[in-house]
């Protein structure tokens, strides 16, 4: 997996490419709470280039997630693939996170 922080217009972005799982979740998790810890909200992920994720890489997101809604940050996602996004609505969590199909549309919802 690779992580990259990117900025669009005035967000960050998390840009994330390859496998989420629990051998590069804890990467995954240290950039992310890196964010959540300076109350970066919105904050935006793209899936755009990842081809797995599992249980821990789920996780990671869930957790930050629940961080940030302690100070009503908020967490969108976004450009997720067909078979991840299946994963997202098999566990109904499509209903607790914000996905949306482009940044563009995480910005301006």
């Amino acid at each position: 997996m690779n992580i990259g922080i990117a900025s669009y217009k005035g967000s960050k972005v998390i840009q994330l490419s390859g496998d989420i799982d629990m051998y590069s979740s804890p990467e995954l998790r240290t950039e992310l709470m890196g964010l959540i810890k300076k109350r970066i909200s919105p904050l935006y992920v793209d899936f755009k280039e990842v081809s797995y994720i599992d249980s821990s890489g789920i996780a990671t997101f869930v957790e930050g997630l629940k961080i940030m809604k302690t100070y009503d940050g908020r967490l969108r996602l976004f450009c997720i693939p067909q078979g991840i996004m299946e994963i997202f609505r098999f566990s109904k969590l499509d209903r607790v996170f914000e996905i949306y199909g482009s940044i563009d549309d995480a910005i301006n919802s």
